[in-house]
């Protein structure tokens, strides 16, 4: 398609008002698509210090230069937005068929902002359209979409909705599509607070690439890429992301009971291959052209969580609402999984801030009295059902727990302080850096908060750490692995591309996808720089916002105390040393983590030169 006849289209929910824009050229010659676009134009485009629910703040849904194309793991889009949870930088991707279909619609992305006076959803098709959703208010995420697809006749038509989380502003609802989310740090609480129910998108338009032959021959490479490493091509097929389960477990990277341990009497329930043979009913992808399949439908249909489907598990929601909270009942986790789908909630923020409450009621923090008479404790699979559904709707105890755990330890008091697993107000995902110390970076640095694909991919960093041996157990090159896969992370989510077979496709590959697609003639290195920019408007934005390094931290857990058991025991963070590594690396200034003036105009960024050296100014 090249640089021209690139259009985003602003919808204003206040006003009505819908606007066509082009994109210039030089925008995806500079940021390329995806995140790093998305990072510019929310930099560019939000005041400091909006707040998160508020009419101010805005929704961009974006595609890059690979979604609707036949690149492996493709159709995938983007939404960047202030976050809820964290009040900071925030973007999150989904798979599906939403991503490629917004695409045919002729826009790159989509910018919402302003409040609807009622519920509303968006039609998107050659024309744009504002529709009624009262009689979709209070549905849950499958009944939003059909409805939708019943009451527009078009069983085709991909939509992207919110559940009775996203109504009721839990702090971290997410955006679904099919069974697919937009999940972390409160994105659908942002459509919540704009009475926007939805966005359904159907498409007329082809999409297409400027080099088509070259193009084709840039697939053939990652698909032989992809087939040549059997993790990708024959486990992940198998398993999904639940392949790395056996091997965190061994070396006690899985969380469980909140961080206590990093193993359990009975963990092994949890490996995938009980899951296969027990639960999975098929493999399925989330859409063309991915050739992985690595999501599965799973089915519970014996015991106390028969009927239960899910289109998952997926690690981190089995570390999450499994092992975290000492669960090891996978039927119990589908069932869970199930009900966070439906009511539109990350199932990380959902599961750790259960763990959490279930650590602080058998500590004495809190009591039945404030539970609704429950008692909250490690293992018990009985109380998720009705712990999502009250948190969905805040209802009773669930009130507490839609805040997540920083605001629940804020509330409580009494040293939970000290074992609240966040950072910045996001959940931890699944990966210990006591037990691969890149990690800790990761979380402490990552722009979202603490989740384990804001700096890089804890999944593919940890794996390479444990296969290091002792070594993982170092400081010393930690924060160039980091920075890495942070920026390699960042050319991921621009170009959008799957990280499962990104991470395993050579970046030489990449680079001719992205240059057969756009026209552009990009080295590694040039893709690189694109990612390094964006890395740093999201560091910007955040310094915007108050984070300076003494954010950059972890909970007290991490720093201070050793697991109970397994190969890490003695083991803590020894994180003062893996910042200043880590910021020489970055050009941020070592006192405040600043992105340096000097580095931001090496990377072309002169007007966030300026904005960070007013602050360094006034440190």
């Amino acid at each position: 398609m090249g640089l021209k006849n690139r259009y985003l289209l602003r919808v204003d929910l206040s006003t009505g008002k819908v606007e066509r824009e082009e994109l210039p050229g030089e925008y995806l010659r500079n940021y390329l698509g995806g995140r790093v676009l998305g990072d510019v134009l929310l930099y560019n485009e939000l005041s400091v210090g909006v707040d998160p629910l508020s009419p101010q703040n805005k929704l961009i849904f974006g595609t890059g230069p690979l979604t609707g194309t036949s690149a492996p793991g493709s159709p995938r889009y983007i939404v960047h937005s202030k976050s809820p949870l964290t009040g900071l930088y925030l973007n999150g991707l989904a798979g599906g068929y939403f991503g490629p279909e917004l695409r045919r619609t002729g826009y790159d992305l989509v910018i919402i902002e302003g409040k609807s006076e009622k519920p509303v959803y968006l039609v998107i098709t050659d024309e744009v359209e504002f529709r009624d959703a009262s009689p979709a208010w209070g549905m849950n995420t499958r009944d939003t979409q059909d409805f939708i697809k019943d009451e527009l006749n078009d069983s085709n038509i991909r939509i992207a909705c919110i559940g009775p989380a996203g109504e009721n502003l839990v702090l971290y609802a997410c955006i679904v599509n099919e069974r697919r989310g937009v999940s972390r740090g409160g994105a659908g609480a942002v459509m919540g607070s704009k009475n926007l129910k939805a966005i359904a998108v159907r498409g007329t338009k082809k999409v297409e690439v400027a080099d088509p032959a070259a193009f084709q021959k840039a697939v053939k490479h990652a698909l032989s890429d992809i087939a040549s490493n059997p993790e990708r091509s024959k486990q992940y097929p198998l398993y999904g992301s639940m392949a790395a389960m056996p091997t965190l477990h061994k070396a006690g990277m899985t969380p469980w009971r909140n961080w206590q341990d990093a193993s359990y009497p009975g963990g092994e329930s949890l490996f995938p291959q009980t899951w296969r043979e027990k639960y999975v009913r098929k493999d399925v992808r989330c859409a063309p052209p991915c050739n992985i399949k690595c999501s599965k439908l799973s089915l519970s249909s014996t015991g106390p969580h028969a009927g239960a489907l899910s289109e998952g598990i997926e690690y981190e929601t089995e570390y999450a609402l499994g092992a975290c909270c000492g669960i090891t009942e996978q039927s119990a986790v589908i069932e869970a999984d199930a009900l966070c789908d439906d009511y539109g909630l990350d199932t990380i923020s959902m599961g750790v801030s259960l763990a959490f409450a279930m650590e602080c009621y058998e500590k004495g923090i809190i009591t039945a009295q404030d539970t609704d008479g429950q008692e909250i404790r490690f293992g018990k699979d009985n109380l998720l059902p009705r712990l999502i559904r009250d948190t969905a709707y805040r209802q009773g105890f669930g009130e507490l727990l839609s805040r997540g755990t920083m605001r629940m330890a804020q509330v409580f008091g009494k040293g939970s302080e000290a074992f609240a697993m966040h950072v910045k107000g996001m959940e931890l995902g699944g990966y210990d850096p006591r037990g691969a110390k890149s990690v800790a970076l990761v979380y402490a640095c990552g722009p979202r908060g603490g989740c384990h694909k804001a700096g890089g991919s804890g999944n593919g960093q940890s794996l390479k750490e444990i296969a290091t041996g002792e070594a993982r157990y170092r400081t010393e090159g930690k924060a160039a692995l980091a920075k890495h896969t942070r920026e390699n992370r960042v050319l991921a989510d621009s170009a959008i591309m799957c990280i499962f077979p990104q991470m395993v496709i050579r970046d030489e590959t990449l680079a001719e996808l992205l240059n057969a697609a756009t026209g552009l003639n990009l080295s590694v290195s040039d893709l690189y720089t694109i990612c390094e920019r964006g890395s740093n408007i999201e560091r910007a934005f955040n310094v915007r916002e108050g984070v300076r390094r003494s954010a950059d931290t972890l909970p007290r857990r991490l720093l201070k105390e050793s697991v109970k058991s397994g190969p890490n025991v003695g083991q803590v963070v020894e994180l003062d040393t893996l910042l200043d590594d880590f910021y020489k690396l970055c050009g941020w200034d070592i006192e405040t983590g600043i992105p340096t003036p000097a580095r931001l105009r090496e990377l072309g960024l002169e007007k966030i030169a300026e904005d960070m050296e007013s602050y360094l100014q006034r440190r």
